[in-house]
């Protein structure tokens, strides 16, 4: 995702049997879906002011991200699957180990909380070569006309139902500004069907200033990804800051939409070598390379980040800025003062047991 599929990861998902969607057909053609299927006049599930704390579960961290699950359970107000990925032919599936865990029902794992399936824009081959990570060109097809926009949302819909998932969140990133109008109106269209067949609908937001400068279809939840300040793309520093949290917030209350958006805020952080390549780190892995070194983390203000820096064998200088519980406490309180009312957690899988006591305090 975002911070996100690791491309050798990718790789080897890849070599696995993906078992693909289909070409798109009708709903009404389609008629040997393994679940139920819900009909028009079901209710719409909407999530909105009560679904106040979520997180994703990645495919490839599940083991993991499935135990932090089990062992919070109540805690969460919905789940979010991530993810679908894209064949060769621009068709989606469940990645496989999501399809191994859910079977035909989403709800003999999460129960009743409501899952989302979360699609994004990677494609992903069986040779693993010629892989790309949010690809625009991938959403330009898909968006680009009603024929095409039909056609996928028919089949974002039969992939929802077939394990009987509570909803779809689209997250395609990196959207050309000349797509952008397409986009809404694909959106708009999406949550029209979504309504109709009783599932929920959020769309993931970039924290960039072409997604937030015009107003957005109303109807679905939206997530803005509220992270990504400083990362693997730049030298070291802290994934948000107060401020950072705030200018998205007015961005969206500029357009309307903040009341509509969930804010994410992203666990574990990164270890920089050189102020230049930088490693992602699970907020356990970091704890554990600073308790390794015997490190003496400073806290960075005014955002709350442990700040590290050590030399390896190699004579190299490293910084390392990950969150704790901590961290995100002073993140959220900022983003609760700039006007964000929900949490969307990225992400479930390698995290301190001290971060979940801090999680269920927003509850009260």
């Amino acid at each position: 995702m975002r911070q996100g599929f690791p491309l050798a990861l990718a790789l080897v998902a890849a070599c696995l049997l993906w078992a693909c969607v289909p070409p798109a057909t009708t709903l009404a053609q389609e008629g040997n879906r393994p679940a139920a299927p819900r009909t028009s006049s079901a209710p719409a599930v909407r999530l909105g002011a009560a679904d106040h704390l979520s997180a994703w579960i990645a495919d490839w961290d599940l083991a993991k991200g499935l135990a932090e699950w089990r062992a919070n359970k109540g805690l969460f107000t919905s789940v979010r699957v991530f993810a679908a990925y894209f064949d060769e032919g621009d068709h989606p599936s469940l990645a496989p180990a999501w399809a191994a865990a859910l079977g035909n029902d989403a709800k003999t794992v999460f129960g009743s909380v409501p899952a989302l399936l979360t699609v994004v824009n990677d494609v992903v081959t069986p040779s693993g070569k010629g892989n790309k990570l949010k690809d625009p060109e991938l959403v330009r097809r898909l968006v680009s006309s009603r024929q095409a926009r039909a056609g996928h949302i028919d089949e974002l819909i039969r992939l929802a139902e077939r394990s009987r998932f509570a909803g779809l969140e689209i997250d395609y990133e990196n959207v050309a500004a000349a797509v952008w109008p397409d986009f809404s109106v694909f959106v708009a269209e999406l949550y029209a069907a979504t309504t109709a067949r009783g599932l929920a609908l959020s769309v993931v937001l970039q924290p960039q200033r072409r997604y937030l400068a015009a107003p957005m279809p109303a109807g679905p939840d939206y997530v803005l990804m509220g992270y990504n300040l400083f990362g693997s793309h730049s030298g070291p520093g802290p994934k948000a800051t107060p401020k950072f949290l705030a200018e998205q917030a007015d961005s969206l209350r500029a357009i309307g939409l903040l009341d509509a958006t969930s804010l994410a805020l992203a666990t574990g952080g990164f270890d920089w070598t050189e102020g230049k390549a930088a490693k992602q780190l699970g907020e356990a892995e970091a704890a554990d390379l600073v308790a390794r070194k015997q490190l003496q983390p400073s806290r960075s203000a005014p955002d709350g980040y442990l700040v590290s820096r050590y030399r390896d064998e190699a004579g190299k200088n490293h910084e390392i800025w990950h969150a704790d519980a901590t961290t995100l406490a002073t993140l959220w309180q900022a983003a609760r003062t700039a006007g964000f009312s929900r949490l969307v957690l990225w992400r479930l899988g390698g995290n301190s047991p001290s971060l979940f006591p801090w999680l269920a305090t927003l509850k009260h």
